[in-house]
């Protein structure tokens, strides 16, 4: 008796069970993968613009690769010539919905032929990340130290050692 009471009942909540799945999903995959933003300072020594894709996503861990491409154009009057700076990194993400702690590891190459700036800079990076798991706006603000083995910065040492920062705009899809 009581069973056939609740049978319409059981048989609505069978029924929204896909739906509740597909909004706990989109609380935490983020399904636009790709981004392309403008980064200053941080990784590069002015700007550089850059493009990353989410690999990993599990849960509210997520992981990707960023590579980039800088100048010190228009910003660095007293350095020795225009040069490029291509920045990679192996990023991960921590968080729900739109806001993610972010970390990473990372290179940072100055092609150059200045004796005294340093040309190959390791960085990590922590921050934070506002990203629309639709897709849209796309925001990373972090601390992106830079360290360095040719130890040709003199105010350091012999290792040279940069604090940055590094602010992102962009739009993923």
């Amino acid at each position: 008796m009581y069973f056939k009471l609740f049978r319409p009942f059981i048989v609505v909540l069978l029924l929204q069970f896909p739906f509740l799945v597909h909004g706990q999903e989109y609380a935490q995959n983020i399904r636009a993968k790709l981004s392309l933003y403008l980064e200053v300072a941080g990784n590069s020594d002015s700007y550089s613009v850059n493009i990353d894709h989410i690999l990993y996503q599990q849960g509210a861990w997520k992981g990707g690769l960023r590579a980039g491409l800088g100048t010190n154009l228009f910003f660095m009057e007293e350095e020795p010539g225009v040069y490029p700076i291509v920045p990679i990194e192996a990023y991960a993400m921590v968080g729900k919905a739109r806001n993610h702690f972010e970390f990473g590891l990372g290179y940072t190459k100055r092609f150059t032929d200045a004796p005294e700036l340093l040309q190959n800079m390791y960085f990590g990076r922590l921050g934070f990340r506002y990203q629309v798991p639709k897709g849209g706006l796309l925001v990373r603000a972090g601390l992106t130290p830079f360290i360095s083995p040719e130890g040709r910065d003199e105010k350091t040492g012999n290792l040279g050692l940069i604090p940055r920062f590094g602010l992102s705009i962009g739009h993923s899809w």
